[in-house]
């Protein structure tokens, strides 16, 4: 493998994980998911609802909907990157 096809890959890598962190720090789930459903989702999970656990709905919510964020930007961006500068 050259430098080339290594920075590129190092280059995609970083993208995607600037990506995931722009997007972590824009994803706020707490304003759309209700404290109740939050807590009906840590009984069902722990068995019951307090002040440590109560929090996991949003804390997963966040990291899927970031994730499936840069997923898709990602994707967006390398068709984008493919359509402007062909391989030759």
């Amino acid at each position: 493998m050259n430098m080339v096809n290594f920075a590129r890959k190092i280059a995609k890598i970083i993208l995607f994980v600037g990506l995931f962190f722009l997007f972590a720090s824009l994803v706020n789930s707490s304003h759309f998911i209700s404290l109740d459903t939050a807590n009906d989702f840590a009984t069902w999970l722990h068995g019951n609802a307090n002040q440590e656990n109560y929090d996991d709905l949003w804390f997963l919510t966040d990291v899927i909907s970031s994730l499936f964020f840069s997923v898709i930007t990602y994707k967006i961006l390398m068709k984008l990157i493919h359509k402007l500068y062909p391989a030759s």
